[in-house]
């Protein structure tokens, strides 16, 4: 019987280990004997509907091509740095008292309707004797570079228009010098 121990030993070591193989055949779901459960309904999304963009989105240009406050200020990554033309409405002007000793300097803000509205722009680069030749109120077209800050201290992540001319309004600065760069000229 000794002989055959060796080869008793092997064989239940082979089925331990097929047995150990083999995928369990319990139900860990706790419902050993019950019938499957049906598969859930599917689950139902519901989301809002999609919101067209381009749609809601303002016009970028009045109809003669100047550009909008509020199309500008939407679409500011693709003018900054540019020269522009921008149609708008003074709402509100800076104003230094007589009496203070220190102010800020002369701006303005633009906007598309004379009441103003939730986006503005920051016209920077002007000058008292200018800035009271504009009112509020009244409309504009103002060319001048578009950046983030101005050489006189302004700075708007929006943007800003650092001025260069206004349609309809003489500038005193430029007259004054046109008059001085004339007055230098040799005459033949």
């Amino acid at each position: 019987m000794r002989s055959d121990l060796p080869l008793r030993l092997a064989v239940l070591c082979a089925l331990g280990l097929l047995a150990g193989c083999t995928p369990p055949t319990a139900d860990l779901t706790g419902n050993e004997g019950a019938s499957p459960e049906p598969a859930p309904p599917p689950v139902k999304v519901d989301l809002p509907p999609l919101i067209k963009l381009e749609g809601s989105l303002p016009p970028e240009t009045h109809p003669d091509q100047k550009l909008r406050v509020d199309g500008l200020l939407t679409r500011a990554g693709k003018y900054m740095g540019q020269k522009i033309l921008v149609r708008g409405y003074v709402v509100e002007k800076s104003n230094c008292p007589k009496e203070a000793k220190r102010c800020e300097r002369p701006h303005l803000w633009l906007a598309d309707t004379p009441a103003g509205g939730d986006k503005r722009l920051m016209l920077v680069g002007l000058y008292d004797e200018l800035l009271e030749k504009l009112e509020i109120g009244a409309q504009h077209v103002v060319t001048g570079q578009f950046a983030r800050q101005s050489d006189d201290g302004f700075v708007m992540s929006s943007g800003l228009l650092v001025y260069e001319s206004i349609e309809g309004i003489e500038d005193p600065r430029k007259i004054e010098a046109e008059k001085a760069a004339a007055k230098a000229k040799p005459s033949r």
